[in-house]
């Protein structure tokens, strides 16, 4: 995984579980030795829990598009008109686009 060493907003130093010398990150040049060289370890420590929670992303499966739960040919008052719940739970994406397609048909969204 890549990790941005980028500047932060703030110099706070945070300690990493597995901390990674200075000089092994970013050696300076001979002409700016005496120069510092800012690392940031927040960044560095985010990225790495965020690797370890998200895990390896080649090992996950491609996820195959199911079929739709709304019908198409379903309106907004077949929706409404009961109490039922729905034979399967409606993922946020597809209601997202059911509401915008019908409000776009009665001219409330642009």
């Amino acid at each position: 995984m890549e990790v941005d060493i980028g500047t932060s907003c703030c110099n706070e130093k945070i300690p990493l579980e597995n901390p990674t010398p200075v000089d092994e990150l970013k050696k300076p040049t001979e002409n700016h030795a005496s120069t510092s060289v800012f690392v940031n370890h927040a960044a560095i420590s985010w990225h790495d829990s965020r690797g370890k929670w998200i895990g390896d992303l080649s090992q996950r499966s491609k996820r195959v598009p199911k079929d739709p739960i709304i019908s198409w040919s379903m309106t907004y008052e077949d929706l409404l008109s009961t109490n039922d719940p729905f034979a399967k739970p409606i993922p946020l994406s597809e209601m997202v686009d059911f509401l915008v397609d019908i409000w776009q048909d009665e001219g409330l969204f642009d």
